[in-house]
């Protein structure tokens, strides 16, 4: 079985998140199970890794956005706030 990521750099976040997206979307369409191989090393998803693969997915888009000259995703920090 040929792998899904033959001929990707994985080295480059470009490159590499879209497939990982393309096996999220499998996933959430109702394959159990997809396997992704990298050389000798073999890797099973199910949807029980859903939320692992959905952060890693944003980890290299936003990997990707630095690599091509955006600024980096940033999260505001939220204060409680009460009405009393």
């Amino acid at each position: 079985m040929a792998s899904i990521f033959d001929g990707i750099d994985m080295s480059d976040p470009c490159a590499l998140w879209p497939k990982l997206q393309e096996i999220h979307d499998r996933l959430l369409a109702g394959e159990q199970v997809v396997e992704a191989r990298f050389g000798t090393d073999q890797k099973r998803w199910q949807p029980t890794d859903m939320k692992a693969l959905a952060a890693r997915i944003t980890t290299l888009k936003n990997e990707c956005a630095v690599k091509l000259g955006g600024r980096p995703r940033r999260h505001a920090i939220r204060a409680g706030f009460r009405s009393y």
